[in-house]
């Protein structure tokens, strides 16, 4: 029932700013919450929003990147001031996840460009980012990271949104 009240709420919400100018900012706040939380994938809202303003696709998957590399930059810095202790305890399927020995086989060897790949492509980004976090991390380095893979990642799929609509239509 709460799940079907928020995707109410970000529908109407989009509908309602989809004219203004500050419609890109919009859609960039819900893309650094839902990075920032990991309550929802935020593909789900991009596909919509480019669909209900397919002009701009360009600005929103860019906002969106952006606003998506503050988010894991923040949540880096929330899991180091949380300790690890209290991440396991609040969140124990992260550490049991396949994704969690796949994503830290790759940050052992390849760092900051295996972040940046994993929040390019459709792998679980938040169990790689705890991983990250774990070590002694760089959040400027998170910042660009993420914001690289997951702005190369929401371009595209903008811009497939809105030159290929008939394949989203669903979502709307």
């Amino acid at each position: 029932m709460r799940h079907h009240r928020l995707h109410d709420a970000l529908r109407l919400l989009l509908y309602a700013s989809a004219r203004h100018r500050y419609y890109p900012l919009v859609v960039g706040l819900i893309a650094f919450a839902s990075t920032a939380t990991f309550s929802f994938p935020f593909v789900v809202v991009l596909i919509p929003a480019v669909l209900i303003a397919p002009r701009r696709w360009l600005i929103l998957g860019l906002m969106s990147g952006v606003a998506s590399g503050v988010g894991g930059a923040l949540l880096v810095e929330m899991f180091n001031t949380l300790g690890r202790e209290v991440v396991i305890a609040r969140f124990p399927q992260l550490v049991a996840s396949s994704t969690w020995q796949l994503a830290s086989g790759w940050l052992d060897a390849y760092g900051l460009f295996a972040l940046m790949v994993v929040a390019g492509s459709p792998m679980p980004q938040t169990p790689v980012i705890f991983f990250y976090s774990l070590a002694n991390p760089s959040v400027p380095g998170v910042l660009i990271a993420v914001g690289v893979g997951k702005t190369v990642k929401y371009v595209f799929l903008a811009w497939l949104s809105s030159h290929y609509p008939a394949r989203f239509a669903q979502y709307r």
